[in-house]
């Protein structure tokens, strides 16, 4: 191994251990655990595939799964394409507007995910609500957001798209600024419009950046937990119950730590799987 490789290793040594200390290690352990039931005393039995029988023919299971699929399809199409929007909006802004805009897109992203629950909690209070004055001002009547099974959702998810929106908006934002004049010269040119050029230059350009936003919003909002936890528990009636906040009571609040291993287990298989797909289809060379 030649100098400049041993180099190379050493740079990326920390981050391997990192990972191998804060991910890798827990998953180990995690599949160990999903064959084990936790005792009264401490002690362990082994179970063998029961626990994943037990977890995967409950109804209580398949129920969080559903309702985190649901909350996936409300929030990941929306953050992603509103945070396009905004780039482009603010791709097209002078260098001092693009700052201040920016600057104020991104502050949610830096809020606490707890805090930002809160505010919302506060925003949807059915009662005193920020929202529902809004409406009795325009003569529409009150609504119960958090506390309806219909609406619930849609509310969860409208504070993961104000979370996310900064973030996403500043991937793009960068990649926007990354693409070559010349190309929309040629483009103009050819006599190409300002639509054309955005779904024949920018769209295919920005691949890899949507295919990567893409991923770390599933990612985000498949493991979701603060903004349930912190606003509904999973209520009401099981409507909020997504499948991180069921693996948090089953370990930590009915101690059955084999079946919330099992649960760890499925997500992570399922994130993996589906992130490979993701990549596998989307992702594209472009070249020009």
């Amino acid at each position: 191994m030649d100098r400049q490789r041993r180099a190379g290793f050493l740079f990326v040594l920390p981050a391997v251990a990192y990972f191998a200390c804060v991910y890798f290690i827990p998953l180990v352990e995690s599949l160990i655990g999903s064959f084990y039931r936790t005792l009264p005393g401490g002690a362990s039995r082994f179970m063998g595939f029961g626990l994943y029988e037990r977890v995967f023919t409950d109804p209580v299971f398949w129920n969080s799964v559903k309702t985190t699929i649901k909350l996936l399809a409300l929030s990941v199409p929306s953050t992603v394409v509103l945070a396009l929007a905004v780039a482009l909006g603010l791709d097209r802004l002078t260098l001092r507007w693009r700052s201040l805009w920016a600057a104020m897109y991104f502050v949610p992203f830096a809020v606490s995910l707890v805090a930002a629950a809160l505010i919302w909690q506060w925003l949807y209070e059915p009662v005193y609500g920020v929202l529902n004055h809004a409406l009795a001002l325009v003569g529409l009547p009150p609504q119960k957001w958090l506390q309806s099974l219909n609406q619930v959702l849609p509310s969860l998810a409208a504070v993961n798209v104000w979370v996310r929106l900064g973030f996403d908006t500043m991937i793009f934002l960068a990649a926007l600024q990354a693409i070559p004049g010349e190309y929309y010269e040629a483009a103009a040119m050819d006599g190409a419009s300002a639509r054309q050029q955005l779904w024949h230059v920018t769209l295919p350009l920005l691949n890899p950046q949507v295919v990567m936003v893409c991923i770390l919003e599933l990612i985000f909002n498949f493991k979701i937990f603060d903004q349930v936890y912190a606003t509904t528990q999973g209520g009401p009636a099981g409507a909020s119950q997504t499948i991180i906040p069921l693996l948090y009571d089953t370990a930590f609040k009915y101690f059955r730590l084999g079946e919330a291993s099992v649960m760890a287990v499925f997500v992570f298989g399922v994130l993996l799987v589906v992130t490979l797909l993701q990549w596998r289809i989307f992702r594209r060379p472009v070249d020009y």
